[in-house]
């Protein structure tokens, strides 16, 4: 299936609306420190789609997800802890 892909970025320390409508996450970039999260989940709140727990040392990741990527039915929200941010694309 071939669509637009958009990015949407999440503020640290915070829950963001990435997109408000429903989309898939086709892969996402983190900037993180040691022992931090990032949670992107089925609308506000709602079912958790893809959950990342930092390793010991700061860093950053690059993830592609294969096929179509994960489907949210609602909207993309993410949940990103302190000292981390991330980029997330979806189409």
């Amino acid at each position: 299936m071939q669509t637009d892909v958009k990015s949407g970025a999440a503020a640290a320390n915070a829950t963001t609306t990435i997109f408000a409508d429903p989309t898939r996450i086709k892969g996402i970039s983190i900037s993180y420190s040691s022992g931090a999260t990032v949670v992107l989940n089925d609308g506000t709140g709602g079912t958790a789609r893809f959950s990342f727990t930092a390793p010991a040392a700061a860093g950053c990741i690059y993830m592609v997800f294969p096929g179509e990527g994960i489907r949210c039915s609602t909207n993309i929200s993410a949940v990103v802890s302190a000292t981390t941010t991330a980029v997330v694309f979806y189409g």
